[in-house]
């Protein structure tokens, strides 16, 4: 299995978010020009410590907020029950999602 990128931001209030994306997503871009829509899976925003199976479960359970990229990733956070499967942006072969987990 391949490994993932961790970026870790601390948020406002005081949560943690963290930036996820399977190692062969990075770097990556894809657009529908009919939707619209576009996503970069950007280094800046991305690129943190390249962390194995074990330690990305760890933090997708424990972070506040989750913004994934990949396939591999989102389908970990789907096994978690952390993701509607239908909730997954699918946009020219890259997968998006976003998760909070905090209520107001």
């Amino acid at each position: 299995m391949g490994m993932y990128y961790v970026k870790f931001y601390q948020l406002p209030y005081g949560g943690v978010m963290a930036a996820v994306a399977d190692e062969e997503v990075l770097g990556k871009a894809a657009y529908d020009d009919d939707a619209r829509v576009g996503i970069i899976v950007s280094e800046e925003f991305y690129k943190g410590d390249l962390v194995d199976e074990e330690k990305v479960e760890k933090v997708l359970v424990e972070a506040d907020v989750l913004v994934l990229a990949g396939d591999r990733v989102i389908d970990k956070a789907v096994k978690l029950g952390l993701v509607d499967p239908e909730s997954v942006l699918r946009i020219g072969g890259l997968s998006h999602v976003q998760v909070f987990k905090f209520g107001f």
